[in-house]
């Protein structure tokens, strides 16, 4: 029987995991896993010499959250340890650290090293991050107040073990986080949910970050601060995240994480399970993207499943669903890729659509957007871009873009456009790629939108900012529309009025707020005459 699956994530430090292997295969009860990150260097040798272990080759990094789940996927032991490789332990060592959990009817823990002669605790055991603990280690205030004052703990996600069926249960490691304060994260989420966590008196020695120093100090930077302001958006109220993100301003100007991956990240969002299963059963994996699910129809402990069927897509899970621009938001943050999309689970992906606007996008620093052409279920178009009235209207625009000829490519032909893209002032949110630098100087989404022209919004900030929406008539999507939002009634129309009001307010100038007026006002009223007839 196994008593212990351990699961190492592993990224560029092949010295530190030849060296620890070797110490773990002793004792029989013990399975380990081990996760490549997309390691620059071959793993082929983990194969040759240690062929009885589990190995997990990942072609992207997106993440050690993302790695810590898949390996748990194949986990067969009663008790899971998740283990940097950077870690000098034992199988000895392990059987003392799962005898003290056993013994003390505890549901996870990390050892627990002897403090230091001046009374300071050691690095493993670090403050639960809140607001007034972040406050201390990242202002003058650390020089009045010694971090080992703080009672609650963070595990040590190097060195953690967890009963299995207790992490089945909460969902595993939220894959949002990247790198950094997932272990926060999941610490939180135990005590929040009942389960006894502590440390355990065990001495283990430890090199520290030893893959997170091969990164240059901007990009530790980048990737601990943006990944202290995801930690904050989830857990802190609306006072502490605006101060959390002023820390992160100071130290690093990135919106989105350092760039991992030359390829496209997609976000899906979903608040529907028969949606999200039609959407995942007719997609192939594509070379070069990685998919993001952010869903809140499916329960924590009933993701496994899920993760298991699809492995090529990872699953954020969230408690409520906040509007479109939220979730999306959600997704983008937690991507590590050069080019960053979103497309919506009522959509159907032909073959090479995403390469062609991976192609273009990725080719020209220019674009900051890119769209499919966009049709309708029964073959018509919804829409090649969007044209912005003045008066506060967004036009689908519903015509070929270039006359049907015979001047056009193979793989084309079934479109029977030319390939120039055009330019548009907004492209659609059914499906849209970003470039990542565009966002990054531009933002995401403005959350205050919720659902409903918050595509309109970031367009307009990009066409402003210098870079070009545009649209690529050799691709296509197929969208079924309103799976989601035929469901939202008469809020679907209070939202374009309150929507429209926002999009004017940031967008537009005070000299075409003051020649336009009345236009403005008039649309404004028939918006609210359309809900005034709904609600009666």
């Amino acid at each position: 029987m196994t008593k212990v699956s351990i699961i190492i994530v592993h990224w560029n430090t092949p010295t530190s995991l030849k060296k620890l292997l070797p110490h773990l295969l002793k004792e029989p009860s013990i399975q380990t896993i081990v996760v490549d990150n997309a390691s620059s260097e071959s793993l082929e040798w983990v194969k040759k010499e240690f062929s009885e272990m589990k190995f997990i080759q990942n072609r992207v990094n997106q993440g050690f959250a993302r790695a810590c789940n898949q390996g748990t996927t194949e986990a067969v032991g009663e008790w899971l340890l998740f283990l940097n490789p950077d870690v000098e332990i034992n199988s000895e060592e392990i059987e003392q650290l799962v005898d003290f959990a056993e013994t003390h009817s505890v549901d996870a823990c990390s050892p627990k090293t002897p403090a230091s002669p001046q009374g300071e605790s050691d690095d493993y055991e670090k403050p639960l991050p809140t607001l007034f603990t972040l406050l201390v280690e990242f202002s003058p205030l650390r020089h009045l107040v010694p971090l080992s004052v703080f009672k609650k703990k963070t595990l040590f996600g190097g060195c953690l073990l967890i009963k299995k069926k207790v992490f089945d249960e909460v969902g595993g490691w939220d894959e949002r986080f990247f790198l950094w304060f997932e272990d926060s994260d999941l610490t939180l989420r135990l005590k929040k949910s009942g389960f006894m966590t502590t440390f355990a008196p065990l001495h283990i020695r430890h090199k520290g970050g030893s893959s997170f120093k091969l990164l240059n100090l901007q990009k530790q930077k980048d990737i601990f601060f943006h990944s202290m302001e995801v930690f904050a958006k989830k857990h802190f109220s609306v006072t502490g995240r605006a101060i959390v993100r002023l820390i992160r301003k100071r130290f690093s100007k990135k919106t989105l994480l350092p760039v991992m991956h030359e390829g496209l990240s997609m976000t899906v969002p979903n608040m529907k399970r028969e949606l999200l299963q039609q959407f995942l059963a007719g997609l192939s994996p594509i070379s070069g993207v990685e998919w993001t699910v952010v869903t809140s129809s499916i329960e924590p402990k009933n993701i496994w499943s899920w993760r298991k069927k699809y492995p090529h897509a990872r699953f954020i899970l969230i408690e409520k669903n906040k509007g479109f621009s939220s979730t999306v938001n959600i997704g983008f943050r937690a991507s590590a890729s050069k080019l960053i999309g979103t497309i919506n689970d009522d959509a159907i992906v032909p073959k090479g659509t995403l390469k062609n606007l991976i192609s273009y996008i990725g080719s020209d620093p220019s674009i900051g957007s890119i769209n499919p052409v966009i049709y309708k279920s029964n073959g018509s178009i919804e829409s090649v871009g969007i044209q912005i009235l003045i008066l506060g209207k967004a036009i689908p625009l519903q015509k070929p873009p270039y006359p049907i000829t015979d001047n056009f490519t193979d793989d084309r032909r079934q479109f029977g456009y030319k390939k120039e893209l055009v330019s548009v002032d907004a492209t659609n949110a059914a499906c849209v790629v970003y470039s990542s630098d565009a966002l990054n100087k531009v933002g995401l989404f403005d959350e205050r939108f919720g659902s409903y022209l918050e595509d309109i919004d970031l367009s307009l900030r990009l066409k402003r900012t210098g870079y070009k929406n545009t649209v690529c008539p050799g691709s296509s999507i197929i969208h079924r529309g309103q799976e989601t939002s035929k469901d939202f009634g008469s809020k679907k129309t209070w939202l374009d009025f309150k929507n429209w009001i926002l999009v004017i307010l940031k967008n537009w100038s005070l000299k075409d707020l003051f020649l336009h007026l009345p236009s403005i006002l008039l649309e404004r009223g028939r918006n609210i005459s359309g809900i005034l007839k709904q609600r009666r």
